[in-house]
């Protein structure tokens, strides 16, 4: 968990890939609004994993398909689209899906400050 100073000063995400540290830096505005969309397209397709007809076994596996391998598939992209000073190659040989798993949820969380800062504005004005 980043502390507040942390957030403020706009230090780096520390992420460990391979087995290595990586500093990832905070997006700003401009770049990050872009990447929540992209994160909110990808969130925007898993209603339609939950409500697929597995009538058929092409059905069935296309639906397997779509979240074993596409949806990681897109987290990684995503990843490496915030994290945008990393060598991808390099990493992809390295590291596991646990550590990139673990990089995507320190991401997110930084990503979405002005969301926490209107539930905390929300908190306050109904008190």
């Amino acid at each position: 968990m980043r502390t507040e100073e942390q957030k403020i000063a706009q230090s780096p995400i520390v992420v460990i890939l391979g087995g290595k540290q990586y500093e990832v830096k905070p997006l700003v505005i401009r770049d990050s609004r872009t990447w929540r969309a992209k994160l909110a397209k990808l969130i925007g397709t898993l209603p339609k994993y939950a409500s697929v007809t597995t009538d058929t076994p092409d059905q069935f596996e296309g639906a397997i398909d779509a979240m074993l391998v596409a949806m990681p598939n897109q987290v990684l992209d995503l990843v490496f689209a915030y994290a945008k000073d990393l060598n991808r190659e390099e990493i992809e040989a390295e590291a596991t899906d646990a550590e990139i798993g673990k990089a995507f949820e320190q991401i997110v969380e930084v990503a979405f400050p002005l969301a926490r800062s209107m539930v905390g504005a929300m908190t306050k004005l109904a008190q």
